[in-house]
């Protein structure tokens, strides 16, 4: 099935492309599957809660929309996927790896299985979507995977060793992509936000008072005095998966209203 025109008044920049994002049902995920539907894409709304996934996307177009309910740390779930994709849509130009899981914890004290989950969620899944989706890629012809990251994978905080490892693994997983799959038409980027206003900052038992209160902290933090919102990130993600960034690959962009020169 071919995709549709973008809606009436949208931009045109991915028309009759083909978008896979995982982590679709908040924060950055949701902001960059939406923009990509308006700007003309067909779009997966890849995440672990259905409920979240069809909120996200309700009031967008049906014949552009395809929900997926799945884990992509499953090898089995992100072949089911990129098959569904394919059959829906008929091909996969573009895959924005943003779905992530924050474990709070020291070397010392964070229990195995708590790093491990960290590991596979944040870089594992990662490279199972991107090995399942190159087959695709390749044959667009225009091809880019943008990878979440974070400063925090480029530059260690205390009591977040399994997320900052991990988000390090996910710029060098990026690279690593970009060099070997140039020769197929294929770009792979990373941006790496700073702390972006986000649920995964909903602390357990803490209200939304609280919660705002913790994000006002924290941005004093950043150069520019604040957090970042995530349209701010789904704009970057859609320059660097659209035709105007077409001579960038490799690339590893902190978008962090400054907090990485703190």
């Amino acid at each position: 099935m071919e995709p549709s025109k973008a809606p009436e008044g949208s931009s045109s920049r991915f028309l009759n492309r083909v978008a896979l994002v995982t982590g679709a049902g908040s924060g950055i995920g949701k902001a960059t599957a939406r923009r990509l539907v308006h700007e003309g894409a067909s779009v997966a709304f890849l995440g672990r809660t259905r409920s979240k996934l069809e909120e996200a996307s309700s009031d967008l177009p049906n014949d552009r929309i395809l929900i997926i309910e799945a884990s992509h740390e499953q090898p089995a779930d992100v072949d089911q996927a990129t098959s569904a994709i394919n059959e829906r849509f008929g091909r996969l130009d573009i895959v924005v790896n943003n779905a992530g899981v924050y474990t709070k914890g020291t070397i010392a004290d964070l229990p195995p299985e708590e790093w491990r989950k960290g590991i596979e969620v944040n870089l594992i899944g990662p490279y199972l979507v991107t090995r399942a989706a190159l087959p695709s890629l390749r044959r667009s012809g225009n091809g880019v995977i943008v990878n979440v990251s974070s400063t925090i994978g480029l530059k260690p905080i205390p009591e977040a060793s399994s997320y900052c490892v991990a988000k390090a693994g996910l710029v060098m997983l990026t690279q690593a992509t970009a060099v070997e799959e140039a020769q197929h038409g294929v770009r792979a980027l990373a941006v790496c936000p700073g702390v972006v206003d986000t649920p995964i900052h909903q602390m357990p038992g803490a209200s939304s008072g609280q919660t705002r209160q913790f994000l006002n902290d924290v941005g004093a933090a950043h150069l520019l005095g604040r957090v970042g919102t995530t349209d701010e990130i789904a704009d970057l993600i859609l320059f660097l998966a659209s035709d105007a960034s077409a001579w960038t690959t490799g690339a590893i962009i902190p978008i962090d209203g400054g907090i990485s020169l703190t």
